[in-house]
């Protein structure tokens, strides 16, 4: 994966875990579209975003 695309991947992590460390005081209200808090959303995303440029290198060195 290039440089470029990996640090987008990375910024968007980091700002899903400051949009969850926020918790329900961020700007867009306490409850996400099916009622749970932003975190219990945010954190498995931010994880999911600053994982894939990992597994994408690793992917393509492998096969």
């Amino acid at each position: 994966m290039e440089p470029k695309v990996a640090f987008w991947f990375y910024l968007a992590s980091v700002i899903c875990f400051v949009l969850a460390a926020a918790g329900e005081a961020w700007k867009y209200g306490s409850l996400g579209r099916r009622g749970s808090p932003p975190r219990l959303m945010l954190v498995p995303l931010g994880l999911a975003l600053f994982a894939f440029p990992t597994l994408w290198t690793v992917g393509t060195q492998a096969f």
